[in-house]
């Protein structure tokens, strides 16, 4: 998985619940400030109304003594409007005062009755102040003995209740009691103070409220109005006040719940994205990815020995070829089904891919494991009577708590047997089977740098001539010198280039090098002798091959008689048909075709009889560590002599004792290929031994 991959997987599966938590209370404080600026709103316009009412009233009565000053004594004025305010104001006492006696009404003010505030009076005729000397609690706190139920409240360090008679007002069932609002903790009988007329219009008249001075000046010199008023709420603005504080509290319930929703739905909505990713879509299991976190959690711990397992459904595909794909599946969710009731409650298990599936397994040595293990591939196969079932597993042991979870899980796949056994196989981890693979991995990254800029060279083996012992033909191999590596050998490379498919285009570099090397031998008038060029299994399945060799000799005109084309013996088990059919096409453009490592295969004669051969190659095993050498050398000659009935040429390779030239040399063998003669040379070396100076 890719790290872009990764941490987008790792996002959707944390999904953090902080932003919704934080987004939740950002809208609570704007729905909160909006509403309260709503509320404030209301409120000012309702104070507003009250200032707005009572200077009106205030200017009436002022209006009242302007008129009646000089006709009526200051008492009955006076009296006439103490009538007048209680019953058009919220006045507790008016006084009508002379200029030097507002000073003395107002004791505690007379210090801030400066210019300015003079100048105001001057301007305005009027002048409020707070009534501080107002000894009262400026709260009242209304309640039923009868119908409040419990009430517990505090005055004064003594603790009261309401089943306590309490100070009763005159005229009313209404409970009065005058307290201290910062020593209440209990508000009582609110349904009764929302829903009861009579309640509420006894609240409006009977609580207190903003206790203010207020000194009107009148149109007679030196005579001043003084109203001790107090700002009251009439009904109607009680219930707006009401209604205001159920709508903050409603608005407020309301969206606090809504965003707690969000907030349950995420944490919803995570846990079920994490499901999703975590569950494998084959087997309704757990995917690698849940393995990943919760293996790489156990193991950090360190509680236990661990090692992990990826365990190996052989032949998958084929059984998936006779009984169908759906089929298949529902083996592999029968098969995690099976596992997971096989492992403790500390051990997991999860499908990966294919048929394989990784298991976090405990054990106390190897001995136990592998018998643990070979007990589950029994019991899963038992479980399928009917179906034989093969497994193999790669076992990678966890040493250390900080070992990293993916690098073990890498570990196990590589120690997966690569060729399928007839019996069930476990193989343990070791450090040669991750070299491998690095060493395959650092070949194919530089394999294509490497042609491009020629860092496969040729080198030529002579081929001697059993009569005369003269050089007569070469073999041309690959030899890659690496700029980091230095010399690599053949059989280091060429296996991957064949399991990867670049060894096509090796044969084609090779083909065009000794091409362009006869080339340049001709031009400078050098006799040419046969090279042969090894051509790969694979290219041999190529419908057009001899035409495509031909295009690339025909380009250096270059005489096809001096190439020679090499195939092996395992090519005949592919299409035989196709290779046959170009055989004959090569032999037709005039090429010579031979087939290497004669021998070493299985149908050796078989492949004799069917293909137009003209050179065949002995085998280098004939001739290394024979306990039996007569026996050796009967088969030897006989198949000489075979090859010489049928028309071929024989060449006898990897020949290193004098001993093995003289008896290739009476059985007429034609041609010698081995160390005893020469190595393989780099071309400038062979060039000396081909073309000597005289």
């Amino acid at each position: 998985m890719s790290l872009k991959k990764d941490r987008r997987i790792k996002r959707l599966q944390r999904m953090p619940v902080w932003p919704a938590i934080v987004e939740m209370i950002i809208t609570e404080i704007v729905i909160f400030s909006l509403t309260l600026f709503i509320s404030l709103l209301a409120l000012f316009g309702i104070i507003n109304t009250l200032a707005l009412n009572m200077v009106k009233d205030c200017r009436t009565a002022v209006e009242y003594v302007n008129q009646k000053w000089s006709s009526s004594p200051q008492n009955e004025i006076e009296e006439k409007l103490f009538v007048y305010a209680e019953n058009h104001l919220n006045i507790n006492d008016i006084i009508i005062v002379k200029d030097e006696e507002i000073k003395s009404v107002i004791p505690k003010y007379k210090l801030r009755i400066d210019e300015d505030v003079q100048r105001l009076y001057e301007k305005t005729g009027m002048v409020h102040f707070i009534d501080s000397d107002y000894d009262e609690p400026f709260l009242n706190l209304m309640f039923t003995p009868e119908n409040s139920g419990t009430m517990h409240f505090s005055l004064d360090g003594e603790s009261f209740d309401s089943t306590k008679e309490i100070e009763h007002a005159e005229g009313s069932e209404l409970g009065v009691f005058l307290y201290n609002p910062k020593k209440l903790f209990k508000v009582p009988d609110v349904p009764r103070l929302i829903t009861d007329k009579e309640y509420i219009d006894w609240a409006t008249t009977e609580s207190a409220g903003l206790h203010t001075i207020s000194i009107y000046k009148t149109d007679i010199p030196d005579i001043n109005v003084c109203f001790k008023t107090v700002y009251k709420l009439n009904t109607f603005q009680f219930n707006l006040m009401a209604t205001i504080i159920v709508f903050i509290l409603a608005v407020l319930i309301f969206s606090g719940v809504y965003e707690i929703s969000k907030v349950i739905k995420l944490v919803h909505e995570r846990k079920r994205v994490n499901k999703l990713v975590t569950t494998d879509t084959v087997t309704g299991g757990y995917n690698k990815d849940y393995f990943v976190q919760k293996a790489g959690k156990a193991i950090a711990r360190g509680r236990n020995r661990y090692a992990v397992v990826q365990l190996r459904l052989e032949k998958y595909r084929n059984y998936c070829t006779a009984y169908g794909l759906k089929q298949g599946e529902n083996l592999l969710e029968d098969l995690n089904s099976d596992l997971v009731s096989l492992l403790s409650k500390k051990e997991i298990v999860a499908h990966v891919e294919k048929s394989d599936f990784i298991i976090l397994m405990i054990y106390q040595n190897e001995d136990t494991l592998n018998i643990r293990v070979k007990n589950m591939m029994n019991i899963l196969r038992e479980r399928r009577g009917g179906q034989h079932l093969t497994f193999s597993a790669g076992v990678c042991p966890v040493k250390s708590r900080a070992d990293d979870i993916s690098l073990i899980l890498t570990c196990a796949g590589l120690a997966i047997p690569k060729e399928i056994k007839i019996q069930d196989e476990i193989i343990w981890f070791n450090d040669s089977m991750k070299e491998e693979q690095v060493w395959e991995r650092r070949i194919e990254d530089d394999m294509e740098r490497g042609l491009e800029n020629h860092e496969f060279k040729v080198y030529l083996q002579p081929k001697y001539s059993t009569k005369g012992e003269k050089l007569s033909a070469a073999e041309a191999l690959v030899r890659w010198i690496h700029p980091v590596l230095g010399f690599v050998s053949p059989g280091k490379f060429i296996p991957i280039f064949e399991k990867n498919g670049f060894i096509l285009q090796l044969d084609d570099y090779m083909l065009t090098e000794v091409a362009q090397l006869q080339a340049g031998w001709i031009l400078q008038g050098k006799p040419l002798v046969p090279i042969s060029v090894n051509v790969s299994r694979a290219h041999f399945a190529e419908d057009n091959l001899a035409e495509h060799i031909c295009s690339i000799v025909d380009k250096y005109k270059v005489p096809h008689e001096y190439i020679e084309l090499e195939l092996t013996e395992s090519a005949f088990f592919d299409d035989k048909e196709v290779l046959l059919t170009t055989v004959r096409k090569l032999k037709d453009f005039g090429f010579k075709v031979s087939m290497d490592d004669f021998g070493a295969g299985y149908s050796s004669l078989n492949s004799l009889k069917e293909l137009p051969l003209d050179i065949i190659k002995l085998d280098a095993e004939f001739f290394r560590s024979v306990d039996d050498i007569e026996r050796s050398n009967l088969i030897v000659g006989q198949t000489i002599s075979l090859a010489k009935k049928l028309g071929m040429e024989i060449v006898a390779e990897g020949i290193e004792t004098r001993e093995q030239v003289d008896f290739l040399a009476k059985q007429d063998c034609d041609l010698i290929q081995g160390f005893y003669f020469s190595k393989p040379l780099p071309v400038n070396e062979f060039e000396e031994k081909a073309y000597p100076k005289e």
